[in-house]
This record gives structure tokens, sequence and C-alpha cells, in this order.
């Protein structure tokens, strides 16, 4: 019996939308209150709700424990998980996370990586010759009239998109300018022709090393803004199992079809993944699980 009761555990945790195990301090479980701990700081960090596999034994050993039984371990299950949710060890955590996954960090590039960039563009034009690299100044050159031409178009574009539209048509066109000016450098002194153009090249990589660190910035804020109330996303994924678990048909018939059970009514092969487990696990647990979740997300409002 102890092996069933754990196994069924286990089935529940999974459709009691945090995707973990059950467990508790009691010895004859073999498990302990960290391992739901960790499920649940697991579960809370997973973009959506999902269902792992489960073998068919651990199946059947929960269709065969008593309602009683599975309402007792769901709400057992739950009692854990909301303790251990409002613990400061769980705050602590979770403000730790938000600090070390979505950090703030300086935009300037060091002077050292500058330093670093400048070095490695130097040595990659050594070996460029006159006629190797003019193809590419001419195409460079010729581009600055592809962007004058796109001037005419930022107007017609939807505002939030013209600032960024328009800083790209400038870029293009002094990278034009710029290329424009040193080509005569390729006959008359090519070696200072390699030395503005290893400069060049390595203000562009310094350029867009500053902009990834601005942007890594601007994502990781909204990436904060995001996730900072864990309250906020735990009530998503309540939301989320019980819209997905509810209307679920568990008098639904099904059939072989290449040795894997299908619904007769097709259109319930559509359903979630949520809602074909509540089928699976049956209607005393997830009523219980749906009564539960629902009464938590009540109280986080």
């Amino acid at each position: 019996m102890k092996n069933s009761i754990l196994s069924f555990f286990i089935y529940a945790a999974c459709v009691c939308f945090l995707n973990f195990r059950f467990s508790d301090d009691y010895s004859e479980f073999g498990i302990t209150t960290r391992d739901v701990q960790e499920r649940l700081w697991s579960g809370l960090q997973q973009n959506r709700l999902y269902v792992p596999y489960l073998p068919g034994a651990v199946k059947d050993a929960c269709r065969a424990i008593s309602p009683d039984q599975q309402t007792a371990a769901i709400q057992k299950l739950g009692g854990l998980v909301k303790s251990y949710y409002a613990s400061e060890d769980f705050k602590k955590r979770y403000s730790n996370w938000l600090a070390k996954s979505f950090p703030q960090t300086e935009t300037i590039v060091t002077e050292e990586k500058k330093a670093q960039i400048r070095e490695s563009k130097i040595r990659s034009v050594q070996n460029v010759t006159p006629k190797s690299v003019e193809p590419v100044v001419d195409m460079q050159i010729q581009s600055g009239d592809t962007y004058k031409g796109m001037e005419a178009m930022i107007a017609s574009m939807p505002v939030e998109q013209r600032a960024d539209f328009k800083k790209q048509i400038d870029t293009g066109k002094q990278n034009a300018a710029f290329f424009r000016k040193i080509k005569p450098l390729l006959t008359s002194d090519f070696e200072e022709f390699k030395k503005q153009y290893a400069e060049h090249l390595a203000q562009e990589q310094i350029t867009q090393e500053q902009e990834r660190l601005v942007n890594n910035n601007k994502t990781n804020a909204e990436e904060l803004e995001k996730w900072k109330n864990p309250k906020k996303i735990l009530a998503a994924k309540l939301t989320e199992f019980l819209d997905k678990s509810k209307g679920v048909d568990f008098a639904a018939q099904t059939k072989e079809v290449n040795n894997r059970k299908k619904f007769v009514n097709a259109a319930y092969e559509t359903k979630s993944d949520i809602w074909k487990f509540c089928y699976r696990m049956g209607k005393t647990p997830t009523a219980t699980a749906r009564t539960f979740a629902q009464q938590w997300l009540t109280e986080l409002k």
C-alpha cells in the first residue's frame, strides 16, 4: 500500500498545476519536504504547464486508490506547496534568483575590450590586397545611394519604428561616405588605407558590442518586470490549470488505433495535455485539484 500511495502522490502532483512530486516528512514515503520545495521552485520557472511521462504501472496504482485517499493526497500536497510558497526561505530564494537572472550591467565597453577588438581587426586586414578589397569598397559606396532612397519611406512607417529605421539609414550613409573618402588610398597609400579600414571595422564592432550591452539591460528589465511578482506567476499557473482542466468528459470512450488509445470523439484529440491527463486521472482527484487551485487563486487576489 505504501508504494501505491507514493505512486499516487507522484501521479496526482503532476496534475496539481506545478508538476512536482508529492512529499512529506513521513519516513514511510521515503522522501523529504525538500523534494517538494525543489519541484515547486522548478515549476514556477517554467513558461507553461506540462505533463511529464508516467509509466502505466504508476497510473494503474493510482486508479486502485480510493477516492478518499486521492482527495487526502492532493490536499496534503497542496498544503505543503502553500507552506513553502509562504516561507521566508522561498521569498529570499526568489529575490536572489531575480537579481542573478536579470541583472543591470555596465553598458560601456571597457578600454581593455576595445584594445582587443582593435588588435583583432588590425590582424584581419594584414593580408588584404588592393585588388581583393576594392570590390568591397565599391559595394559600400554604392549602398549609400540605396540608403538615401530609403529616406522617403520613413514617413509611411509606424511611428514606433521610425527612429530605429532612421538610425539604420544614417549609419549606412555614414558608412558609404567613409569608404568614398578612403578609396583613393587604395592606390596612393595602401598601408594608411589598411590602418583606417581596421579602425573603421573596430569601431563598428565596438558600437555593436555597446548596443548589445544596452539591449541586454533592456531585455533583463523587461523580464524582471514579468517575473518580479511570484504571486502573479503563481496566479497565472493556477489560472492556466483551471482553464485547461475544465469540462473534462470523464465518460468519454476510447479505442485502440495502431496500438495506442484514441478518443472515439475525434474532437477530444485536440484537447490540451492537461485536459487529457485529468481524464486519465479521474473525476475525484481532478475535482479536488481544481477546488484547491480555485481557493488558492482566490486567496492570491
